[in-house]
């Protein structure tokens, strides 16, 4: 759909992997990659005890270079969505002076 193939990338649910399910994922052609602690968003856990607004500027002020973010851009059962909020992380982290690149072209996370 996107006019090119697979990139060979994978996440596990929440990150959970084991040495057979990343042997797996390998024989199957995928890469495992996650995503680093200051990466987590947040935007599964539960608005009221923590707003959408505290979760972006933790983003901002803790990602440092190389740092993989994870954000679910669908997360319906928040009350308080933080996907709107994307812009100004992106926005906050290139003030800082970082960049971004794809996956495929810094491999130090890939397993």
């Amino acid at each position: 759909m996107a006019g090119r193939g697979l990139d060979g990338l994978g996440r596990a649910p929440g990150g959970k992997t084991s040495a057979k399910a990343l042997e797996f994922a390998k024989a199957c052609g995928f890469s495992h990659a996650g995503w680093s602690p200051a990466g987590f968003s947040g935007d599964e856990l539960p608005a009221d005890k923590y707003p959408s607004d505290k979760l972006v500027a933790r983003q901002v002020k803790d990602i440092k270079d190389g740092d993989i973010l994870l954000w679910h851009l669908g997360i319906w059962s928040r009350t308080d969505p933080l996907w709107p909020r994307l812009d100004r992380v992106i926005g906050g982290l290139k003030a800082k002076g970082l960049c971004f690149a794809r996956l495929t072209d810094d491999r130090r996370w890939i397993r």
